[in-house]
């Protein structure tokens, strides 16, 4: 892994951060019967 670049290290963090956090939103939402793609905002 290159570590001389430090943007290019923030970067791929974030795009793990994001897809874990997006697997455990699929997988939570999966295990409720739900569709990962609901709207839950309140009728007006």
């Amino acid at each position: 892994m290159n570590m001389k670049n430090p943007l290019i290290n923030w970067v791929l963090a974030i795009v793990i951060v994001v897809a874990v956090f997006y697997g455990l939103n699929h997988g939570v939402m999966s295990m409720q019967g739900l569709p990962l793609n609901v709207d839950l905002t309140p009728v007006q």
